[in-house]
């Protein structure tokens, strides 16, 4: 594994959330490991634990973002803006990375993976997200 700074660590951690939410493999750990080398993502362990620590508190996550949605369900959200939303949402909740980091950080991977309305509607959900699971 290479060193790659913290932003490139996210990135890779949200492309491979986004392939398995289409493959769903039981072996999550050798769909990151074959999913990065396959598609030549650089990662670290960082990158690694984010995706790992994301699908395992999954069903917790995704109940969180779908009570802050606001009259959208979950299968709506494209399964991009959802990769990042997931990853923020794990570290907003189960990690000590401050909420302006985390939602910046989302903000901006989603500017580069997904389509230009995104970034705003994530930003009202996470923002949403983040005054019930701590101050700011």
């Amino acid at each position: 594994m290479a060193y790659i700074t913290r932003r490139a660590a996210r990135e890779c951690a949200v492309q491979i959330l986004y392939g398995y939410d289409f493959q769903k493999e039981e072996n999550k750990e050798a769909f990151f490991d074959s999913t990065a080398a396959e598609s030549e993502i650089e990662t670290n362990k960082f990158a690694k634990s984010l995706y790992m620590g994301t699908l395992e508190h999954l069903e917790e996550i995704d109940a969180k973002i779908g009570e802050n949605l606001r009259g959208w369900s979950i299968s709506r959200v494209s399964r991009v803006a959802l990769a990042v939303m997931r990853l923020c949402v794990y570290e907003l909740m189960f990690t000590d990375v401050p909420v302006s980091v985390a939602i910046n950080e989302a903000i901006e991977i989603d500017k580069k993976f997904d389509k230009d309305e995104s970034p705003s509607f994530i930003n009202g959900v996470l923002n949403s997200i983040a005054k019930g699971c701590r101050e700011q």
